[in-house]
């Protein structure tokens, strides 16, 4: 005879593995959170500046959820801009509306640098302040609190200096432009060879003076330069258009040390000079010289460099006494070459 579970107990049993379920290798206490409570952090940097006649927004983006979870799905972001008449608006509420979406997949109106994103807004009207907040959202639609707000006035920039020119120097550009009236200040904006100017100046504070030495260049590389005038409304830089661009190269003047452990030997062939390498990374090669005792001025012996530190001199007679030098040449465009080597006197007494 067989037994037979109670119908009440076969009713309950799917509801209370159901209620076990969850609990079988969690290892996590508490209720999971719904995915429509993780949403990005706010951004809490958002900077404007007024550059070449448009807002320049920029900030950071999150990298983190309010929950504290790695933000893996970010999406873009909206820019939401308010405005009113003249500098200050007291009592008034804030009417932020919508005026973009930035969207990271796209890659289109908007640059990034390093972690920091850049967005213009144009066409706006003289006199008028202008408030701006962002907001991020991820890929589900759900978006972050509101950002800090930044405030600018917008009004007419000023006009582009005139007469940029530079000195290039050993690790420098030397730079100089005609003074403009009204400004506060300048931004200088560097490039490379072929590339556009970034959206940030290289100065960190508007430059009061009309000069400028940048040290942070390279030798023999290219450089374009361009300078704006910055004046002031209210609170608000005003940032005017380029200066005409130059392009300037920085070159290096200093040459290399004196080759040094200068040896000679008399062979059949000719006299073989021999002598240390030169410890500098930028050698190209040698030139040697020679001048027979009791002439005045010393010969260059090669056309070309020679590439080596080994070199047999053929045009030597037998009997007669040599004064010889070497010198070191570097791969600059200047051909930087070092002073004379320590000098030796040889007589060539081969004797087959």
């Amino acid at each position: 005879m067989r037994s037979q579970v109670p119908k009440r107990s076969i009713f309950l049993l799917p509801f209370l593995i159901s209620l076990c379920i969850p609990w079988v290798g969690c290892g996590k206490k508490g209720p999971p959170v719904s995915l429509d409570r993780i949403v990005p952090k706010a951004v809490r940097d958002l900077e404007a500046s007024v550059r070449e006649e448009r807002v320049i927004l920029q900030w950071s983006l999150p990298k983190e959820n309010t929950d504290g979870s790695k933000l893996v799905d970010l999406q873009g972001f909206k820019v939401l801009r308010g405005s009113f008449e003249g500098q200050e608006c007291k009592g008034c509420p804030e009417r932020l509306v919508p005026i973009a979406e930035v969207d990271l997949a796209s890659g289109e109106h908007y640059l990034m640098e390093t972690n920091r994103l850049f967005w213009v807004d144009r066409g706006l009207r003289v006199g008028r302040t202008y408030g701006y907040r962002v907001l991020a959202f991820n890929r589900r639609g759900h978006f972050s609190q509101q950002s800090n707000k930044v405030e600018v006035l917008w009004d007419i920039p000023p006009p582009p200096p005139k007469q940029l020119r530079a000195v290039a120097g050993d690790g420098m550009v030397e730079l100089k432009w005609a003074p403009v009236e009204g400004t506060v200040g300048y931004n200088l904006y560097r490039s490379g060879a072929e590339e556009g100017f970034p959206p940030q100046p290289l100065n960190p504070e508007p430059i009061e003076d009309t000069h400028y030495r940048d040290t942070r260049v390279v030798n023999e590389r290219d450089y374009g330069y361009t300078v704006r005038s910055v004046s002031k409304a209210g609170e608000t830089l005003i940032e005017g258009g380029n200066s005409t661009p130059i392009i300037v190269t920085p070159v290096d003047l200093i040459p290399p040390s004196p080759p040094t452990g200068l040896v000679a030997f008399a062979l059949r062939q000719g006299m073989e000079l021999r002598w240390i390498a030169n410890p500098e990374s930028d050698i190209v090669g040698y030139r040697v010289y020679r001048r027979k005792v009791g002439e005045p001025t010393f010969e260059r012996l090669t056309e070309e460099m020679v590439r080596g530190t080994i070199y047999v001199d053929r045009g030597v007679r037998r009997g007669d006494e040599y004064d010889y030098g070497v010198t070191a040449i570097d791969g600059s465009r200047h051909q930087n070459e070092s002073a004379f080597s320590e000098m030796i006197r040889v007589k060539y007494t081969y004797i087959q």
